[in-house]
């Protein structure tokens, strides 16, 4: 199996280098190969069908655009920032279009209590200290450094998206940071986009 999973990585980072933003067929297609290559016991959980990769698909539209070099920032850097800007006024410097900032909301399945001075990557828009680091040295549960997150490759994106995945599915509460991992799964299945059943109706 992990052949196979590690195959699949490697056919998506091969086949999207060089792109910047993701379609969402192309991005359901790639999915698919990953999931379906997971054991039976995983995907029986509900990590399979169309349905399944139509939240996930959704989610990474509303949130980066399917951008893969997506930034946005939550808590009180966001604050400072936004109130920086609007103190300089037109001749303060504009935002690069793929940096978000927001203010503290729930975004990216990080709550309001927890998204203080927060970041968030790439197309899945992970959270930073949780899955990735700036600092490659520091302990993070994808094992890898942010900015592998905004590159142009998206196997590290989905391969870090399945092990939190995966690592709620077999061990539930007993899984490391279990309340955080919940927040960003819960975020990527949730039913907060409609017509799911018509989602992939271009593809």
């Amino acid at each position: 199996m992990k052949v196979l999973v590690l195959f699949a990585f490697g056919v998506l980072g091969c086949s999207l280098a060089g792109a910047r933003i993701v379609s969402k067929c192309e991005l359901k297609q790639h999915l698919a190969v990953v999931f379906n290559s997971l054991p039976d016991n995983i995907k029986q959980s509900g990590l399979s069908g169309d349905r399944f990769l139509a939240k996930v698909v959704c989610h990474v539209e509303q949130l980066s655009g399917f951008n893969t070099s997506a930034v946005t920032q939550l808590g009180k850097q966001s604050q400072e920032s936004s109130e920086s800007g609007s103190a300089s006024g037109e001749g303060g410097k504009s935002k690069p279009p793929n940096h978000k900032q927001r203010s503290p909301q729930k975004q990216g399945g990080i709550s309001k209590k927890d998204d203080k001075d927060m970041t968030l990557y790439g197309l899945f828009q992970l959270p930073e200290g949780l899955v990735c680091s700036d600092n490659i040295t520091l302990p993070n549960l994808c094992g890898i450094s942010c900015n592998k997150l905004t590159d142009d490759a998206i196997s590290d994106d989905i391969s870090c998206v399945v092990k939190l995945l995966t690592d709620i599915v077999k061990n539930g509460f007993m899984t490391e940071n279990s309340k955080k991992v919940w927040n960003v799964v819960k975020q990527l299945i949730d039913d907060k986009c409609k017509n799911l059943n018509q989602y992939f109706g271009e593809c």
